[in-house]
């Protein structure tokens, strides 16, 4: 930099570098930019001239806390290049060329890490003072790193517990309940929400709300990049905003909302986002800091974990119906019938009762694809496996074996309760009419044959009399049910 000639400002006496040490000292509690604008208000007060705190951030420098509404604090590019030039250890003195007033500046740094970059701005100049004020600005790096220290020590206690509990709680809705209470805390926020991609088109729907009801906003559907939500999920990278009023073009914010700032933060992998956080109104009635940004940044972290681990769920149970579930009826398919036979019939020996097996079997479904067509013999199995899916039980396993062949594993079900069951398919069948007016004049039946178990019945041994049953039903004419039971109980 250029030489300055100046008169330098008279020297800092004994008692004000002791209120100057209680100064730095009290920053070691806090150092978010309400800390800083106190302090620099106390130094203007001790020194009776205008000071300022720069920080800087993300390779950019801001004004944290300037302790008075001094025209000259602004960022010029001449000041910033002065900021990046500053020296450690030493006085650093501004000329006036870099801010908007007369006069010079004296700057001083004060970093130590993990504390960011941060210098201490005194209008005048203090190189009169050079012992006592980097005495000073040393303290103000310690009280500022020990700030640091102890913020980054709470991220990591706040990111453990929510961590320890996304590791014990499962399903979606509850894994954002906890993401979105946590965030809350952590950003001292009375607003926060939610967003996730909906798996079909990839349209944002809120999912979890603190502070407001989730009933006033679950219908809402948000494109990517439209809005808050949808910008950041498009883009990936946080939004926080101090002011929303100071935005250009920007929609008058709701009248639930107290405050104009808020924060916008994705959950992300390595590859993707998985989801958007935004919190606002915060609870100090200010806007939100650099520090609250960092706070939610640092929980979605184990958020995007418990959130990819919940989708991948989601996908391996879909995976799993998808292998267990005939495609054209919906039914449970053969493969998927035979395990759960032999899961049910080990259970009915532990507890000592009864699995009834139906075998249905469509009369004459040929005579269907013959005159109607193959589409229309699709349609009639759909209907049929609806049919049967509405006359049994909830937990009853109905399965599509091939064809037009259908069974029923009934647990629990003796002999009266499964024939009556029975007769109601059949029933209900003969009396199908197809909502196609093409297929009005389809009339189908069905043959029933039914079985139920005894004693330590293996499922082939099961299968084979229900069969039985089902070829006694056609061969004494169809449309009937035919019953081959065994009333003994397993042992």
């Amino acid at each position: 930099m250029s030489t300055i000639t100046v008169a330098p400002t008279s020297g800092i006496t004994a008692p004000q570098q002791l209120q100057l040490l209680q100064v730095s000292l009290a920053l070691s509690a806090g150092a978010d930019a309400t800390a800083l604008a106190a302090a620099a208000a106390r130094v203007d007060t001790i020194l009776e001239t205008p000071a300022a705190f720069f920080v800087r951030h993300e390779r950019a420098w801001f004004l944290e806390g300037p302790s008075s509404a001094d025209a000259s604090l602004v960022l010029t590019p001449a000041l910033v290049a002065a900021l990046d030039e500053v020296h450690d250890h030493s006085v650093n003195l501004v000329p006036q060329s870099a801010f908007t007033n007369d006069g010079v500046w004296t700057l001083l740094p004060c970093s130590l890490r993990p504390a960011p970059p941060t210098v201490l701005a005194i209008k005048g100049d203090w190189r009169t003072s050079t012992d006592p004020l980097l005495l000073f600005a040393s303290t103000i790096a310690m009280g500022l790193r020990a700030s640091a220290l102890a913020e980054r020590a709470r991220l990591r206690l706040t990111t453990h517990r929510l961590a320890h509990l996304l590791s014990r709680i499962h399903g979606r809705d509850a894994v954002c309940k906890a993401i979105v209470s946590h965030a809350a805390r952590a950003a001292s926020a009375g607003i926060a929400a939610v967003a996730l991609p909906d798996g079909s088109d990839r349209r944002l729907s809120i999912v979890a709300t603190h502070g407001y009801p989730l009933a006033l906003v679950e219908h809402l559907r948000i494109e990517p990049g439209s809005g808050i939500f949808g910008s950041v999920f498009q883009s990936g990278r946080s939004v926080h905003v101090k002011d929303l009023h100071t935005l250009p073009q920007i929609q008058r914010p709701r009248p639930r909302y107290r405050s104009s700032s808020f924060v916008a933060v994705p959950f992300r992998t390595a590859k993707e986002v998985l989801g958007v956080i935004a919190v606002t109104d915060r609870t100090s009635g200010g806007p939100f800091t650099r520090r609250d940004v960092a706070a939610l940044r640092a929980l979605a972290a184990p958020a995007a974990l418990a959130l990819g681990r919940e989708r991948a769920q989601t996908q391996a149970e879909a995976f799993e119906l998808a292998a267990a579930v005939d495609p054209l009826s919906g039914a449970f398919n053969r493969r998927h019938f035979y395990v759960r036979l032999e899961e049910e019939l080990q259970r009915a020996r532990r507890h000592q009762i009864h699995v009834a097996l139906l075998m249905i079997d469509i009369d004459d479904f040929k005579v269907v694809n013959d005159s109607f067509g193959h589409l229309a013999g699709d349609t009639v199995i759909r209907d049929v496996a609806e049919i049967l899916r509405r006359s049994v039980r909830v937990f009853d396993i109905c399965a599509r074996l091939g064809g037009e062949e259908f069974a029923i594993i009934m647990p629990g079900s003796a002999e009266a309760n499964s024939t009556r069951i029975a007769e109601r398919i059949r029933e209900r069948i003969a009396a199908y009419q197809s909502v196609d007016p093409t297929l009005a004049e389809v009339r189908i039946t069905v043959s029933i044959g039914l079985a139920v178990s005894s004693g330590a019945m293996a499922g082939r041994d099961l299968v084979a009399r229900a069969d039985q049953a089902l070829y006694a039903a056609k061969h004494a004419g169809k449309n009937r049910v035919h019953a081959e039971v065994d009333g003994g109980l397993p042992p």
